[in-house]
């Protein structure tokens, strides 16, 4: 997660835009935290590579998508957070441990966190005619 989204925070222009993606990136590797440890307690760890590999995209589409200016990449980020908000809220009618349905909750929460601020703030934005 970090990779497209850090490489939109160096990036953006827009301070409350830079702000609002620093919050959640935080929520986030909190979150990643979390889930790292309840893997670790249970002898499991993700993958090194597939991680970098991922990071490493992301960094490499923020860097194309960022060319196309500040609110455009609110606008990605915006459309990305939609999907990812729906895609941890239907998690969570699978059958998992409590544990689980926890973290697709706080995944849902922060999506949907930044999904409401960013929205909100293109809007109050957005140029006036």
């Amino acid at each position: 997660m970090r990779g497209l989204y850090g490489v939109y925070v160096e990036r953006l222009e827009d301070p409350q835009g830079r702000s609002l993606l620093q919050a959640y990136l935080r929520a986030e590797e909190d979150r990643g935290r979390r889930v790292a440890r309840y893997l670790a307690d249970r002898g499991v760890a993700a993958s090194a590579s597939l991680l970098a590999l991922f990071a490493g995209l992301g960094r490499i589409y923020g860097r194309v998508t960022a060319r196309l200016g500040t609110r455009i990449m609110m606008r990605i980020a915006l459309s990305a957070s939609g999907r990812a908000s729906r895609a941890a809220c239907a998690a969570l009618g699978a059958e998992a441990t409590p544990d689980l349905v926890y973290f697709a909750t706080l995944r849902a929460r922060n999506e949907g966190d930044l999904l409401d601020a960013l929205r909100q703030h293109l809007i109050d934005s957005r140029a006036r005619k």
